[in-house]
């Protein structure tokens, strides 16, 4: 029988983990230090290389915005520009409470005023709460924020007034027309269009029902208006935009009825929206919260059971989420914390077949990925990342021992940044302790590490992110570069923390095919 000696005891368990101290002297005398428990076990992860669960193209990760940001003044905004061209290609929805109080004022027209909109005096609607403040925009501030949007190389998904009605009560485009002839003139391109915002929400927010099968009859009016305009023939239609169907019962009711009264032959995709927390009580604890992260899933477990009783399945887009909604949460949704639900959420909707993740939003409240001088917040920085390193076949990925804090995805790397056939490993560790990673299919592989971590000793909330050690930050308009670590073998990740691992000389056969045929797709263009 072999022994144990005081001697091989505490490098035994050196090499276990950090030594356990208590609240006395250490075993060896020394002073005490805070307990930490040991680091979990090599987690070794596989990959399903031989089935795609869906293919992500470059604009999956896109861009949710508020409709007053239309008025904003782009004209020398060079560090916007750089910040926004950055994440393209991308979708930009303008969109949100504001699209129902909101009007388009054409060039014959003197009137520059916010004042009411007619649409309230129409519909009788009765704010239980304090009335929406409604705006007005106009033709050059309109082609201002194109012009923005074309140099970003992003193409907008707008969101028309659903608050304004006939007499008859049904709805009145007149607006929406007057906006379509001004663009068509000017040559503004509007690839994708939906009505209103949250529609279930409407009773209790506004007193007022717009029912489902009233809003298909509503979006086959525009399909018709859109039929008279060459340039937006062929705009694609989303909707209903409704919020939260995983606890929701009314939003998930709505997106029901969207879809019995034939809202798959009318618009191209279904679109919902959804947040983690309430922003004004939102906590930290929340933010690493397993329980929290999985709301998500069952939201999507939601709407894609209804998309599957459709007769005609349709695409599915988050076309607003953050991580806390009311504006997110100051000094969680803002800082490095948030990483932890945007990295998982990209992950996990892409796995349930998402076709874009809209992230609210760009420069707006606590969640926006930019703050109000148009300086990077962390999850932009790791937006940046996510969109150099992610395109293609999303595969599933199995952990050989079962570790809820450690969450996993995988994905081919764009052809931009690595060759075909790359592999992309992506994790999310929520745990306070270290994990090891081990790619048993890769072991003896060259690998790029792209790691995120705290920008400073605030941790969690830090305003700032580190990759690979390094503080991201600007200098002057310009951007960082994004390096990877050249790294072999296992990977320690950190308590904490995000990131990715490429695996440059994975040669996986359905990433190879995919960006053959996105070639072949691009040479017939």
């Amino acid at each position: 029988m072999a022994y144990l000696t005081l001697t091989t005891l505490p490098l035994l368990l050196l090499s276990c983990c950090n030594i356990l101290t208590a609240n006395s002297k250490g075993i060896l005398g020394s002073e005490p230090a805070p307990l930490r428990v040991c680091s979990d076990a090599v987690q070794e992860v596989t990959v399903n290389l031989t089935t795609s669960l869906h293919e992500l193209d470059r604009k999956y990760l896109s861009i949710a915005m508020s409709p007053r940001r239309v008025k904003n003044k782009y004209e020398g905004a060079q560090k916007l520009i750089n910040l926004a061209v950055a994440l393209a290609p991308a979708d930009a929805r303008v969109g949100g409470t504001a699209v129902n109080f909101m009007t388009f004022i054409p060039p014959a027209s003197n009137a520059h005023t916010d004042q009411q909109s007619p649409v309230l005096e129409a519909s009788n609607i009765d704010f239980p709460g304090e009335e929406p403040e409604s705006f007005s925009f106009t033709g050059e501030e309109w082609e201002s924020f194109n012009t923005f949007l074309t140099k970003a190389n992003w193409d907008l998904l707008y969101d028309l007034n659903n608050f304004n009605w006939k007499a008859d009560r049904s709805w009145d485009t007149t607006n929406a027309q007057q906006l379509l002839k001004y663009s068509a003139a000017k040559g503004i391109k509007i690839p994708y269009l939906q009505i209103g915002n949250e529609p279930s929400a409407y009773p209790h927010k506004y007193n007022l029902n717009i029912t489902a099968k009233v809003l298909v009859d509503n979006y086959k009016t525009l399909k018709k208006l859109l039929s008279k305009f060459p340039l937006y023939k062929s705009t694609q239609l989303c909707g209903p935009d409704v919020s939260n169907i995983g606890v929701s019962r009314n939003a998930k009711e709505y997106l029901q009825g969207f879809v019995s009264n034939g809202a798959y032959n009318v618009v191209d995709a279904l679109s919902v929206h959804f947040y983690y927390v309430n922003g004004a009580t939102a906590t930290i604890n929340e933010f690493l919260s397993v329980e929290i992260l999985d709301t998500l899933k069952t939201m999507l477990d939601t709407a894609v059971g209804i998309i599957n009783s459709s007769p005609k399945p349709l695409p599915l887009q988050l076309t607003e989420t953050a991580s806390a909604y009311g504006g997110g949460a100051p000094g969680l949704s803002d800082t490095y914390a948030s990483g932890f639900l945007w990295l998982d959420k990209l992950g996990l909707a892409a796995k349930y077949r998402v076709s874009r993740v809209f992230r609210q939003d760009l420069n707006g409240g606590a969640y926006g990925i930019l703050d109000g001088d148009s300086d990077p917040r962390p999850d932009y920085f790791l937006s940046l990342v996510f969109k150099k390193l992610i395109e293609g076949p999303v595969f599933d990925v199995s952990l050989k021992e079962v570790n809820k804090n450690l969450r996993v995805y995988a994905n081919c790397a764009t052809k931009d940044a690595y060759p075909s056939g790359a592999l992309v490993v992506y994790f999310v560790n929520l745990a306070d302790t270290d994990a090891v990673i081990s790619l048993p299919q890769y072991q003896n592989a060259d690998l790029d590490l792209y790691l995120l971590t705290s920008g400073d000793r605030k941790k969690l909330t830090s305003s700032s992110v580190k990759l690979n050690g390094d503080v991201l930050e600007m200098s002057g308009d310009d951007l960082p570069t994004i390096k990877p670590l050249s790294h072999k073998g296992d990977v320690t990740v950190e308590a904490h923390s995000f990131g990715f691992i490429v695996v440059p000389s994975a040669k996986v056969a359905l990433c190879m095919n995919y960006f053959s045929n996105v070639g072949l797709a691009d040479m017939r263009q």
